[in-house]
């Protein structure tokens, strides 16, 4: 998948945008009046220049002009990617380990207890739903 960096640099009201990347021979320029706006500009701007739709033009990658505030945001998304990584990895092992000690014979207060979560969450690591409730 190709990846483009935009340089995204303050102008007035507006911010201006520098396209870098695959396939372009020299930077490309578009603007947006919000910085929230730019990635949409941008793809906008690529796809015109492809010929490809706006969700088929690759992965667009926007940072401040500044370089000391692009690289430490380049080391803050990619701590940020590693955290929802390691989230993603806790939660199937919690579920597997979960799983482990239910067939084991451990309720399910006892492995919230093992694990360090509440009976409740166990109860959603392991897909069970509680009893209805039955008025008297």
């Amino acid at each position: 998948m190709r990846t483009f960096r935009v340089t995204a640099q303050k102008s007035g009201d507006w911010w201006a945008l520098t396209v870098e990347g695959p396939g372009l021979s020299r930077p490309a320029y578009t603007q947006a009046k919000r910085l929230d706006k730019a990635e949409a500009m941008v793809r906008d701007l690529l796809a015109l220049h492809f010929d490809v739709a706006p969700g088929d033009v690759g992965e667009i990658d926007i940072a401040p002009a500044d370089e000391s505030l692009a690289d430490e945001l380049a080391c803050t998304r990619k701590v940020r990617r590693d955290a929802e990584r390691l989230r993603d990895e806790a939660t199937t092992r919690t579920r597997a380990t979960a799983r482990h000690l239910r067939e084991r014979g451990y309720a399910q207060r006892e492995i919230g207890a093992l694990l360090g979560v509440s009976h409740q969450a166990v109860g959603k690591l392991l897909g069970e739903r509680p009893a209805p409730r039955v008025d008297a």
